[in-house]
């Protein structure tokens, strides 16, 4: 009833039926997972668990009911429309919405790459014919989660976006809808959501196909670009972060979060975002409580339609820790690797990958403040493998040196 396609392969985007105005691009596109909802002449249901919705699958659809099927006229007033995947038979899922905010699909996602990008789209059709219901059609509108699972049994979203309203239209239109996202490191996998965010009543009515993840060798046209915490400085009584992006697009707000376990998160620091730049932005931000304890910090970037992007995550010991300390991580990695040195004074560093058989691959200089400081190798076009990453300050006192593997 259910079909999950895996690829490996570079594909090319699907043409669209009905133009959106999604906002992500994935360049260097390779489809990792896709669900086109199967294949058959009748009409089938869906696995326990997938959906709040009831099956019915020999009636017309009431409020609260769905089905699999290979048309798109759940009721004598909709659109009688084939799937969006073109298969002979194909199946979409057909649904009438309810009046909560009920969940329409959910489903787990496994074998990502952590610390990879990643774009997420699917296909939705307001199922109605043009003017059913009135004037006061009730639109499709709905909301996409995705989320992790993390360390205390709880999900952790990664993403969250809401589509505009879905017209009504003279013949059958699909709407793709898209945004990106990046997996976080040592996460594999994610769960995914589509809830109803509209009213239940006449005309909330509506179809989804081919929901995609694809990994994506960089995303452009991002609310935001090049998130990323530079430092982490002790401050007065407190601590003082330093952060950057590359470019913004739609950017709202920028909130910076703190965690004692890297689990649960507060935000301590909100400021407007740039809204839109095509340049290097600086920011900054402070934690006014002090600490001795190792503590984690990173910045949640809203966009204006409610969307928001997370940096990754930098640990910070204040209470004049004494020494100097460096940390590459995920470990292995894949497209991007994360070096992370706490330095005890103004310095300056040259951090080096070589792989194993010593060759240097890439390097790079890193103007160093008191504190806990983020450089970024791209390890998109590496080999998998050993590798080992050098840091050396500016007199060569301070030496650090760590193994890690490319898979």
């Amino acid at each position: 009833m259910k079909t999950k396609l895996y690829f490996s392969s570079l594909v090319t985007t699907l043409l669209l039926t009905f133009s959106s105005n999604a906002q992500t691009v994935c360049n260097g596109e390779a489809i990792r997972f896709r669900e086109t909802f199967g294949t058959g002449n009748s009409a089938a249901s869906l696995p326990a668990g997938r959906t709040t919705y009831t099956y019915n699958g020999s009636s017309d659809l009431a409020d609260g009911y769905y089905r699999l099927s290979k048309s798109s006229r759940g009721r004598s007033e909709w659109h009688n429309a084939a799937d969006h995947t073109g298969d002979a038979n194909g199946r979409m899922m057909v649904i009438n919405a309810g009046f909560t905010a009920g969940e329409f699909y959910k489903d787990t996602i496994t074998n990502l790459t952590p610390g990879a990008s990643y774009s997420v789209s699917l296909y939705v059709m307001n199922v109605n014919t043009l003017g059913t219901c009135g004037s006061g059609a009730i639109l499709p509108k709905l909301q996409f989660v995705v989320e992790y699972l993390a360390a205390d049994n709880k999900f952790q979203s990664l993403t969250t976006f809401t589509t505009d309203f879905i017209p009504q239209s003279s013949n059958p239109s699909w709407v793709k809808i898209t945004s990106g996202f990046m997996m976080p490191g040592g996460i594999t996998s994610v769960r995914y959501r589509i809830i109803n965010n509209s009213n239940g009543g006449c005309g909330n009515d509506l179809a989804l196909d081919d929901i995609t993840f694809s990994q994506c060798a960089s995303l452009s046209s991002l609310p935001v670009k090049g998130l990323k915490i530079n430092t982490v400085e002790e401050s007065g009584t407190g601590t003082r972060l330093l952060f950057s992006t590359e470019s913004e697009y739609n950017t709202s707000m920028m909130e910076t979060q703190k965690s004692t376990d890297g689990i649960t998160w507060v935000t301590i620091h909100q400021q407007p975002a740039a809204g839109i730049s095509d340049r290097y932005k600086a920011y900054s931000s402070n934690d006014n409580e002090a600490t001795t304890n190792d503590v984690y910090y990173r910045i949640r970037q809203i966009d204006i339609d409610g969307t928001f992007t997370y940096s990754a995550v930098v640990s910070f010991k204040g209470g004049g820790k004494s020494g100097n300390t460096m940390t590459a991580y995920p470990n292995p990695f894949s497209a991007k690797l994360s070096v992370n040195i706490v330095s005890a004074e103004n310095d300056n560093y040259l951090i080096t990958l070589y792989n194993a058989a010593g060759a240097q691959i890439q390097q790079i200089k890193l103007t160093a403040r008191k504190g806990s400081n983020l450089a970024e190798f791209n390890g998109t076009q590496l080999r998998n493998g050993m590798y080992l990453v050098t840091a050396v300050n500016s007199d060569g006192r301070i030496k650090f040196s760590q193994k890690l593997i490319r898979n």
